[in-house]
């Protein structure tokens, strides 16, 4: 069934086939309330992300994009007390493959020929990706700051580099601006990004038997796997097709925790907030754009926003590392998140609690070397 866009400031509904990031009167476009989805619903034909066709903005099955996508590992693993969701194994090493494969291919459907992005790396590579698989002439905006590896990926796959000096506010402002010359793919903006997204929370409900685990645990920036995860339930929730919802917790660096200080303050949105820097980029965000969705979805799974400290994060990063998964220190944030959240009893150790690693530690070579350096060697080293 054909899904909607709706304006979170003027009230307006879109068409999905609208070609739009936002409004006419610049509010956020927010997707309509999901359609019940039931195992019936999947399209078993399909190995990877589309088999969800039935809950994604409508794109015919020849002009689907494709790199490759496949239902990601969900691995148990005893030492780390914990599931493990392997979405650094999408094809351009993050879990941004999701929402990009949906967005672009839409755009693509659309006719839409040229397009930019503004991203810290992963968002930009993989929008990158799939623009080059539709034939898109992508411009990706980043901080000058970004990882070499992750502006080298960029750079392969053809799209134009626009470093801009600044934080990462600076960056989503010239996107914008530029966005009155070519169309803005933004994966903060626009809602078929976030579509792409709930396909991890369906692939969750069938790799568990078509149930729910009991806690998911996710780095948390924009918070768009929150939006994601939680709108995936909600459609199962709709058609029965689960007997709970998942706890949903949101993880953030301490340097940006907009999300879990106002989740803390029982605020209803988030204020601008950053105390110095964090080696997990990728959730180095000062104002989510959709801070009070994210808020409400935590709040409707009875989950929790946190926050970790860079020293939780390294730690972590180190237990990851030792048991061979090679990810980027964004995802060590979620394992960090998940042992605080143990620690205060939020969760049970013993449940069935997933940890979503997200990006690829070859993105970020350089900084996991140097944390490995800093780490005294019994934490470097398996036990």
């Amino acid at each position: 069934m054909p899904m909607s866009y709706l304006c979170t400031r003027c009230g307006a509904i879109h068409s999905e086939d609208a070609t739009i990031w936002r409004c006419e009167c610049g509010g956020l476009l927010e997707l309509t309330e999901p359609t019940a989805f039931a195992a019936l619903d999947v399209d078993a034909d399909e190995p990877g992300l589309w088999r969800y066709a039935a809950a994604l903005p409508t794109v015919p099955r020849p002009e689907r994009l494709r790199l490759g996508e496949t239902m990601t590992p969900l691995c148990q693993n005893q030492r780390l007390q914990a599931w493990l969701k392997l979405d650094y194994l999408f094809p351009t090493g993050s879990y941004k493959d999701r929402g990009s494969a949906v967005l672009v291919s839409k755009l693509s459907t659309q006719g839409i020929r040229e397009a930019i992005e503004d991203s810290s790396g992963n968002a930009g590579a993989s929008i990158a990706a799939y623009c080059a698989a539709g034939d898109i002439v992508c411009s990706i905006f980043v901080p000058a700051s970004t990882s070499p590896a992750k502006l080298a990926q960029i750079k392969a796959y053809g799209a134009r580099l626009l470093p801009i000096d600044g934080d990462r506010s600076a960056v989503a402002a010239a996107a914008v601006e530029a966005s009155s010359r070519m169309f803005y793919a933004s994966h903060n903006w626009h809602p078929a990004f976030l579509a792409g997204v709930s396909s991890l929370g369906f692939e969750l409900w069938e790799q568990f038997g078509y149930g729910s685990p009991d806690a998911i645990v996710v780095p948390c920036g924009q918070g768009g796997l929150v939006l994601g995860v939680a709108r995936a339930f909600r459609a199962l929730e709709l058609a029965g097709s689960i007997s709970r919802v998942p706890r949903i917790f949101a993880v953030q660096a301490a340097a940006f925790p907009a999300i879990a200080d106002a989740f803390a303050a029982q605020l209803l949105s988030p204020q601008p907030t950053q105390h110095g820097t964090t080696v997990a980029e990728g959730i180095a965000c000062r104002l989510p754009v959709r801070g009070a969705a994210v808020l409400r979805a935590l709040r409707w799974s009875d989950g929790k926003a946190i926050s970790v400290t860079e020293h939780e994060i390294e730690l972590a990063l180190a237990e990851l590392l030792g048991c061979g998964y090679y990810v980027e220190p964004t995802s060590a944030a979620a394992l960090a998140g998940l042992r605080k959240l143990t620690a205060s009893g939020d969760v049970h150790p013993a449940g069935r609690n997933v940890v979503v690693l997200t990006g690829s530690g070859l993105k970020a070579p350089t900084a996991i070397g140097e944390i490995m350096d800093r780490l005294p060697d019994h934490l470097a080293l398996r036990t």
